[in-house]
């Protein structure tokens, strides 16, 4: 079998949203998105479960719903407030030890 490389158009993120559970399927080659995906899983690896690893980076991950969200864009005013905000107290997901230990 011979290895093709997907073109950018195929390199896809699907969400499968299921009404019956309270997770969702998180399929993706988005590098940035998997890494974060990957940090979040060693961080809350109860929570945040890899699946499948496939071909071309591909991975699967199942995540909470309550993790998932569709927002409006934000304003550069409130932008410019939040990289404040983040210097001045940290990161908002942070637990106050990570934010000690230079997270």
């Amino acid at each position: 079998m011979s290895r093709q490389k997907l073109s950018l158009a195929e390199q896809e993120t699907i969400i499968l949203w299921d009404n019956g559970t309270g997770t969702a399927e998180v399929y993706t080659h988005d590098a940035r998105l998997t890494g974060k995906l990957r940090e979040l899983s060693q961080r809350f690896p109860e929570a945040f479960v890899l699946k499948r690893s496939g071909p071309g980076r591909s991975v699967t991950y199942q995540i909470p719903k309550r993790c998932v969200g569709i927002r409006p864009p934000y304003s550069e005013e409130r932008r410019q407030q939040q990289r404040q905000d983040a210097k001045e107290h940290g990161l908002p997901f942070l637990t106050k030890e990570e934010r000690n230990a230079g997270y």
